[in-house]
């Protein structure tokens, strides 16, 4: 064990340039994944902050009915289990509100929120002009409003309006409150009510279409095993359980996603990193081939040379990885200095700091990395000879059972240690087998272009057939240049493949020129009006569009599949049909909208056809050709299905519908528009807007949900700016390691370039040489690389992002092109020594 120990050390200290790079490329794999995990752990607590406000509770339970007194026995059963330690109800109901003052006889639809005193559990209530938020404002009849009620019925602080058959005081105005998401908005403007009032407004009578909230606060690690057992026993009782952690919703999907995606870049740099490792490895032991071969001739068994070089690799991997940590450390803590001049977000309000798990399995994944890549390279130590003191020939290769087994072995423990560092098996499973197939590709297509080339090397240019020979020559670098570099450009080209698709699958309503504004109950004989007042572009107005929209109900189904007779029928057998529907017509399709069976229409028709959605087609078994039959204000109208469709509800900026009908069956009925829009952008602008529009068509209610829409794009903006930070740092170090996995290559051309120097050669000669043989190599790994990238993003993709694959030829084509001509430089950059240098000290030196 001594005679280990001191060689590791002497090994160490001889060949400890020639090791830097090993200790190098640790360093930045461990660094950039400990600084990740950190950064996701301190950004992952303000994100769940966020997103706890954004749902105003970590459980939230709603039911559009009485609670039913067997469920609210098991919630609260539940909640006591989970350690709940804060809870609050509310009730939400759609109403007409009306001034006190009988001189204004005006109403508005209002969404009524009625409130007890711990509300909210997450997030506060800020109220215009200072006030600060009470729950004593709303005792005895008090009301807060959204502004834009103001603007409607022409009130202000301290004057009354009438809610039900109740007055209530308008005691402040609403500037931002919890709750809400991107795409979900109210009946009209917010008000707020003491919940202890609520009885006495006479709107929870028969009829209602009140939703009953409870919130709740319970311990994070409590979450999933509530949620999991309140969706098991309260299935069958119309009550919805939803979590903050909730992938429901899209902005929910977005940060799991924002997540697995910086977990799976963290594990790349590794993976590059341990590429880089064993070309490392492999060019060490084969520039220690007369070394070994001393040591064996001195008696040294193969189990202690390799042992030696193991203990070497295992120490230089923590102390690589030691300093990947205090890299990291320092990184982390520039954060708050680089961020000092932001303003508030939520990246600056986040404590930073490298966390002890977060270095702990950062050092360990980067001794295992180091370990796991060495072995099978380290293994050739069995095949030196003593011999080779005595004259320069090939290792002898052979069936290899040994190596192929701990290739195995290592092959499973990079499948674990994958799974690990993503938290998924699948994606684990998923990137080890796109990593192993496309090394068998590497491995083939070098055989494949020496064969190819072969014939070149008959070729009249010197530098030309040389290159060819060099690709063949036993020994060559051939299969190594093209494992390593192919490997790279396969991990770097899928990793921005899938950068650029997560960006671009992020909710588009985020971006500024999503609509923040809804305008409903446009009446038919108001639409021209509309329209003009909207075009007007002093008014301040963005792009807009009137939809025209009915209620109905499914009231029967004659189908293939599904046949429901009656509305009774369609309430106790209609899968997802039981609910009220609001319809459109056009002649049509929206940008975020596709068929996926039948046609659509281009032309009204007086038949009535529908287009169905596909997920609600698939729930209740329609089929195109199907008979549907709608209760339309009392009048019956009975489709065809002619067409399903695919909607990607997160571009629905006009308005997701699920039934579509041709237009020329509904012109007539009674109907009304709504129209999505974008706001003038200053305050005072906004509010001119509003009051202007109100005044020309007071019946029309105002949905303003800007402040939402601001909040979460402040968060993904952060979000997305981390993502695309994070796939810079992925090109960087790939580059970076790439650079030293070639250039360690350079050893073997000493020699050659000194001989060809004595025969003669000059250094343009032997320069257009190796341009040629590293441009070849670094073509066709690149081309490989990048087509691998294909199927790498599909199964990420498909597998653990859950996101559409798409494939950006943009990047493909940048990969190919970059890694030919980085090779290329890097391959004749790094070989100026030798083409400098005068031949007579190497062929000493040999």
């Amino acid at each position: 064990m001594m005679f280990v120990l001191r060689m590791a050390v002497r090994e160490t200290r001889a060949s400890w340039r020639r090791l830097l790079f090993f200790f190098v490329c640790i360093a930045v794999g461990v660094a950039a994944i400990v600084a990740l995990r950190s950064v996701i752990q301190s950004v992952r607590d303000g994100v769940n902050t966020e997103a706890k406000a954004l749902v105003g509770a970590d459980v939230v339970i709603g039911t559009n009915r009485e609670w039913p007194a067997e469920a609210r026995q098991k919630i609260d059963s539940h909640l006591a289990e989970a350690g709940a330690f804060a809870r609050t109800e509310t009730t939400e109901t759609p109403t007409m509100v009306r001034p006190a003052d009988g001189s204004k006889p005006i109403a508005k639809m209002a969404e009524l929120r009625a409130v007890q005193a711990a509300y909210p559990l997450y997030g506060a209530i800020s109220l215009q002009n200072g006030q600060t938020y009470s729950h004593a404002l709303l005792e005895s009849h008090g009301a807060l409003v959204r502004p834009e009620l103001l603007t409607a019925l022409q009130v202000k602080a301290g004057d009354r309006i009438n809610v039900g058959v109740t007055t209530f005081t308008i005691r402040g105005v609403i500037a931002r409150e919890p709750g809400g998401g991107p795409g979900g908005f109210s009946l009209g403007p917010r008000i707020y009510i003491d919940y202890a009032d609520l009885p006495s407004t006479g709107l929870l009578g028969f009829g209602s279409r009140a939703q009953r909230l409870l919130f709740v606060r319970v311990p994070d690690d409590k979450v999933s095993t509530l949620m999991d057992a309140l969706r098991r026993d309260l299935r069958q009782d119309f009550i919805n359980p939803r979590s903050y952690r909730s992938r429901e919703d899209q902005i929910g999907r977005d940060f799991a996603r924002a997540e697995d995606y910086l977990s799976l870049v963290g594990l790349v740099i590794v993976i590059l990193g341990g590429i880089a490792v064993s070309s490392v490895t492999r060019v060490f032991i084969l520039q220690k081939i007369r070394s070994i071969a001393v040591l064996k001739c001195v008696g040294a068994r193969n189990a202690q040379i390799i042992a030696v070089y193991i203990l070497q690799v295992m120490i230089l991997g923590l102390a690589g990885s030691l300093l990947g940590v205090a890299i990291a450390r320092a990184a982390v803590g520039a954060i708050p200095l680089a961020l000092a001049s932001s303003s508030p977000s939520l990246l600056t309000e986040a404590h930073y700091g490298v966390t002890w798990s977060a270095a702990a399995q950062g050092i360990a994944i980067g001794v295992l990395v180091s370990l796991l890549f060495s072995v099978v390279p380290l293994l050739q130590v069995r095949f030196i000879k003593p011999s080779l003191l005595l004259r320069d020939e090939t290792v002898r290769r052979r069936k290899d059972w040994l190596g192929i087994a701990a290739l195995v072995v290592v092959s499973c423990a990079l499948v674990a240690v994958t799974a690990w560092q993503a938290s998924s098996l699948r994606v684990g499973v998923v990137v080890c087998a796109g990593f192993a197939g496309l090394a068998v590709v590497l491995q083939l297509a070098g055989k494949g272009l020496v064969a190819l080339v072969a014939p070149l090397a008959n070729s009249k240019s010197f530098p030309l057939r040389h290159a060819v020979l060099h690709l063949s020559r036993p020994g060559n670098q051939t299969r190594v240049v093209l494992l390593a570099v192919g490997l790279g450009a396969f991990f770097i080209v899928g990793i921005r493949s899938l950068q650029a698709s997560l960006l671009d699958e992020f909710s588009i309503q985020t971006s500024d020129d999503s609509p923040d504004m809804f305008l409903l109950d446009i009446q038919r004989g108001q639409a021209d009006g509309v329209r003009v007042f909207l075009g007007d572009r002093s008014h301040g107005a963005g792009e807009f569009q009137l939809i025209p929209v009915l209620r109905a109900r499914v009231v029967g189904v004659s189908g293939r599949e599904t046949n429901l007779d009656g509305a009774e029928d369609v309430r106790q057998k209609g899968v997802s049909l039981g609910r009220e529907f609001t319809l459109t017509y056009r002649d049509h399709l929206e940008a975020n909208e596709r068929v996926i069976d039948g046609a659509f229409w281009s032309s009204p028709s007086s038949e009535p056809e529908v287009s169905v959605e596909r997920q609600i087609a698939e729930r209740a078994r329609l089929h195109v050709g199907d008979t549907m039959r709608f209760d339309i204000l009392g009048r019956t109208i009975s489709p065809r299905i002619t067409s399903i469709r695919n909607v990607e509800w997160r571009e629905s900026r006009n308005g997701g519908f699920v039934f579509v009908f041709r237009p020329g069956a509904l012109d007539q009925a009674p109907q009304t528009y709504v129209s999505p829009l974008k706001g003038p952008g200053d305050p005072a602008a906004r509010a001119r807007f509003q009051h202007d529009l109100v005044e020309q068509f007071p019946n029309v209610t105002v949905i303003d949900f800007r402040d939402v829409l601001e909040r979460i794009r402040d968060v993904m903006s952060k979000v997305t700016l981390a993502i695309s930070i994070v796939g810079g740092l992925v090109l960087f170090s790939g580059v970076l390691i790439l650079i030293g996995a070639v250039a360690m290559t350079k050893f073997q051309r000493v020699y050659e370039a000194a001989v060809f120097k004595t025969l003669g050669a000059n250094t343009r000669t032997i320069g257009r040489m190796l341009l040629f043989e590293y441009g070849v190599l670094g073509s066709l790994a690149g081309v490989i690389g990048s087509v691998g990238a294909i199927g790498l993003t599909w199964g990420v993709s498909k597998y653990a992002l859950e996101i559409p694959w798409k494939i950006f030829v943009t990047e493909h084509v940048a990969g190919v092109v970059l890694t030919a001509f980085l090779v290329a430089v890097i391959g004749v950059v790094s070989s100026l020594d030798v083409l400098r240098h005068k031949p007579l000290a190497t062929l000493r030196a040999e």
